[in-house]
């Protein structure tokens, strides 16, 4: 894709030119998720700078948007080490490394269980 030497605002009307030409770029695909990009692509750009990066699926903008706007929030110093350890550790758990579950989850089954007796629990009192 060609890079402007200068800097320039878009037009609100120029958006879909750009977002078709930088798709077409991409390959049709999610600039994050690589995903076959689809009929609604988002627009995406820098908030801090407001410089446009792509074009994105409208979950992985409002994903991307929430960590870049809230990651100083929760004590994370710098986001891109934090994001660059983050795929690393997510495919490295992605088989049990430690055989242990923790105490709050619940498996489907156990979910299943739970609301089945809440219902019959309901409709016991709903009989009386």
């Amino acid at each position: 894709m060609h890079v402007p030497l200068t800097k320039q605002r878009l037009k609100v009307a120029e958006i879909p030119i750009i977002r078709q030409r930088l798709s077409s770029s991409q390959g049709e695909r999610c600039a994050i998720c690589q995903l076959p990009i689809g009929p609604r692509p988002v627009l995406d750009h820098d908030h801090s700078s407001g410089l446009v990066r792509g074009v994105l699926h409208s979950g992985c903008n409002a994903v991307l948007g929430k960590i870049e706007n809230s990651f100083k929030r929760y004590g994370v110093p710098s986001l891109h080490p934090f994001l660059n350890g983050l795929s690393a550790y997510l495919y490295k758990h992605a088989t049990d490394q430690t055989g242990l579950f923790h105490p709050t989850h619940k498996t489907d089954d156990e979910k299943r269980v739970r609301r089945n007796t809440l219902a019959r629990k309901a409709r016991a009192s709903k009989k009386d």
